[in-house]
């Protein structure tokens, strides 16, 4: 199979989440799409660093999104704590030599990717699918050749540019913002995590 991993916080995950992957199953042709929540963010460059929720309740919430096509993965909490992205793609490729693993990454992180461990062997060994967020369509595989210190985009690297994808600026931060204010989180997040959030109280105190 063709899997896409999409790697993240999902504190909480959201129907933005939902989006990109379901439209990377519609676009990029792959089988499944897994969401997979880090451990922690605690790493060497501070510009990835931010405070989690317990890693229990984001995998928790992440599986209420699941699909036939959608799963939830805990396989940076369990195997890869430091959430390095070329560990991850290393170790699953070794483990499942049956399927193919893609990393999704989406155009904000580009400016950021060079920061990444190993970040050339990803490019070049592995494969990538550019996902844009809210704007940026009509030049983003100028962005990725610039961020990414290409000529030309190899063959691995698909950047999805199709003029039919829906794009959201729906973000974690916002939806944990508006739940410390006690302002309503429907139709930004499903409403079984909206029924987990609520009943955990998680975000009340940030």
């Amino acid at each position: 199979m063709k899997i896409a991993i999409l790697g993240g916080s999902f504190d909480p995950p959201h129907l933005g989440h939902i989006l990109i992957a379901e439209q990377i199953i519609e676009y990029a042709g792959v089988d499944q799409v897994w969401l997979m929540p880090n451990f922690t963010t605690e790493t060497h460059h501070e510009v990835f660093q931010k405070h989690l929720s317990p890693p229990e309740d984001r995998m928790s919430m992440t599986k209420l999104l699941e699909t036939d096509q959608i799963k939830a993965s805990d396989f940076e909490i369990r195997h890869n704590k430091k959430s390095l992205t070329i560990v991850t793609l290393k170790e699953l490729s070794q483990k499942h030599p049956e399927h193919v693993f893609y990393w999704i990454t989406g155009s904000d992180k580009l400016e950021t990717f060079h920061l990444y461990d190993d970040w050339q062997d990803i490019i070049w060994n592995y494969h990538l699918i550019i996902f844009p967020r809210e704007h940026m369509l009509w030049h983003l595989e100028e962005r990725v050749k610039e961020s990414l210190e290409l000529q030309t985009i190899p063959e691995n690297v698909i950047v999805l540019t199709n003029t039919d994808l829906i794009l959201s600026n729906i973000s974690s931060t916002a939806i944990r913002k508006r739940v410390k204010k006690r302002m309503p989180i429907k139709y930004l997040v499903t409403p079984e995590v909206e029924e987990y959030i609520l009943k955990h109280k998680l975000y009340t105190n940030e």
